[in-house]
Order: C-alpha cells, then structure tokens, then sequence
C-alpha cells in the first residue's frame, strides 16, 4: 500500500543504522560508474557501517585513489582487475577475499537509507534458517513531473532520514521449475515479512559458506548471471527468500557514460551461454513473470 509518510525514520535507529554488523561483508562491482558507486558509499557512511566493503573495479580506468581519498574511515578493500572482466567473475573474485559468515550483494547504484534495514535482513534470515534474502528496489520514474519532484523533494529530506516513498518499487522475485530442457517460471504469493521464492534481485544478504560452496557465479557470464545464479541455488538446495520490508533505493538519474551502456547491451549474448550451463533450451512465461525477455 503506498503511504503519504513514511514513518521508518521515527522508528530506533538500531532497526536501520549499521554500526552492529560486524559479521556482514558488502560486495560491490562496479564498472564505470564512479559517480554512482560515490553516491552509495556516502549513503553506507552516513548509516555508520563499520564492517568491511569489498569492491571490485573492472573500469577501464579504475577510481580507486579517488573512492580511498574520499572515504578513509570506511573499511574498503578495493580491486582493480582487468578490464571488463565481468561482473559474475568480479563477484566471485570478492566472494574469495570474504572472510564474514554473511555477505550482502550489491550493485554500484543502490542507494542506502532507513528502509533498507540490514539489521532486519539478517535477523530473518538467521531466524528462519535462510540460506538467502533478497529485498525490492525502490526507484523513481523521471520522465513523469510528478515522479521528479517527489524525488527532488525526497533528495532534501534525504539530509533529514525522511524519505518521500517512490510509488514504484520495482519487484524481481518468482519460483520456477526445471523440467528437462525447459525452464518454466511461475509467479508467487507474497506475504509479509518474508516469502519463499526460487529467485529474487540483486540486493540481498546471503549466507558466504552455502554460496562459496556451489562456485557462486559462472565466471563465464557477463549479462545473464543473475538468472544463472539462481538456477545454481536451487540445484544446489539453498533456502531462498524475498521481503517488502527492505530494500534500497535505485540510483536511475546519475548518468552512466557511453562506454558502460555499450558494455550493458551486450548482455543477451550471453544468456544462451547462462542458459547452456543446465541444457536448458527453452524459458517459458519469463516475460509475463519477470515484465523482462530472457532466453528468447
């Protein structure tokens, strides 16, 4: 239900602030987007997150002098690797140097804030013996009026912790099933506080033993990793998740170069390969399900 006020702020502050998760690693990828990966890592400091970042860089000029110079009180090992390496191999090269029971997965334009209530993921998960927790993005639309001035006005009271709701989160969460050379997607019934789910998006705590334990990400893939990565989970028994009551925000108006757009549009090249791994031939109702293509 979408609400006039957001009351999360209100709220004590050990339900979204960072301070206590020391057993919890964040893993960001980023490729050509200093200005974006800038953004978030202001947005972790400002919640106080004392445990270790973990980031790895495959830009073609990586910004690794300017992100140390610009937060030194964060706990940031940063990677710079060839470049375009790819973002499953990246992940994987920061899922190695992750040495946390836990790890929260991260792409370089989430923004964090009082929603995003980390402290809560984890606690699901540990309680309910999760293996995997995924929250939504919430994410302004800014071709609308509307939508720009509720962002302008939420960027304002963003230095207050009082956020305007988006009216858009975006959810990317299904069951599907594996029959053959086919892969059929369903969709799910969500129920708060958490629902179970066979995929979820890529904002989500996991567990770093029961990922590291199935070889994370097919290193191969530089679009269709996602997709992939949960076909692996589920093969391999993980308790997967997904909840409305975390989340981030989506970073949609910082703008991406050139390069990172032509880098991105590539991507369904890979999904045959993503696909290949499970010989897998045929994905039905992604579309419908998913409000995306893959596999087609």
């Amino acid at each position: 239900m979408y609400k006039i006020f957001n009351w999360v702020p209100f709220e004590k502050k050990e339900n979204y602030y960072l301070n206590t998760l020391t057993d919890v690693t964040l893993l960001i990828k980023t490729l050509e987007r200093p200005e974006q990966l800038i953004n978030q890592l202001y947005s972790i400091q400002k919640y106080q997150f004392k445990g270790p970042i973990i980031i790895a860089d495959d830009s073609k000029v990586p910004y690794k002098e300017q992100i140390l110079a610009l937060f030194p009180k964060l706990n940031i090992t940063y990677i710079n690797l060839p470049f375009d390496t790819g973002t499953a191999e990246g992940r994987n090269i920061m899922l190695q140097h992750t040495k946390t029971p836990f790890f929260v997965l991260c792409d370089d334009d989430f923004i964090f804030e009082p929603r995003t209530r980390l402290p809560l993921m984890r606690k699901m998960l540990v309680e309910n013996n999760l293996d995997l927790l995924g929250g939504v993005f919430r994410q302004y639309n800014l071709k609308s009026r509307k939508e720009r001035l509720k962002f302008n006005l939420s960027n304002w009271f963003l230095k207050f912790n009082i956020l305007i709701p988006s009216t858009s989160i975006f959810e990317y969460s299904a069951n599907f099933d594996l029959e053959g050379k086919v892969c059929r997607m369903k969709k799910m019934n969500y129920q708060d506080p958490f629902t179970l789910c066979d995929m979820t998006h890529n904002f989500f705590i996991a567990r770093t033993e029961k990922v590291t334990a199935f070889g994370g990400w097919n290193p191969l893939l530089k679009g269709g990793e996602h997709q992939n990565f949960f076909i692996r989970a589920k093969l391999n028994g993980l308790k997967v998740a997904t909840t409305r009551l975390c989340g981030v925000v989506h970073d949609r108006w910082s703008p991406a170069p050139e390069l990172f757009k032509e880098l991105r549009e590539r991507g369904a090249t890979y999904q045959k390969i993503a696909l290949d791994e499970f010989g897998i031939e045929k994905v039905e109702n992604f579309a419908a399900v998913m409000k995306e293509k893959f596999g087609e």
